[in-house]
């Protein structure tokens, strides 16, 4: 879901955790160096509390275990590419099995 806000653009996807270990050190460096790369600024927000997704820590206290239902926010110029791309690694459970 993609709408205008002012000059930037706001996408959000939902998310599950389907990988075993869930969101542990190797996934949140793979979604910090991700969010890196895009101009917008992208969140990852659980149970109400919201982490920027260029901040590791942030993203590791989350608490993401297995199972876990987060919403991926974008916000800027290239929101939806961005959320699209972290949902994807979300969907390819981190490369791990």
């Amino acid at each position: 879901m993609a709408a205008r806000k002012s000059d930037s653009m706001v996408a959000e996807r939902e998310l599950w955790v389907e990988n075993r270990l869930g969101l542990h050190a190797r996934p949140a460096m793979k979604i910090m160096k991700l969010a890196q790369q895009f101009q917008s600024q992208v969140y990852l927000e659980k149970d109400g509390v919201q982490a920027s997704a260029r901040d590791l820590l942030a993203l590791l206290t989350l608490d993401c275990p297995q199972g876990s239902r987060l919403v991926v926010r974008a916000v800027g110029p290239d929101a939806a590419e961005a959320a699209l791309a972290i949902s994807r690694l979300f969907i390819q459970k981190f490369g791990e099995p």
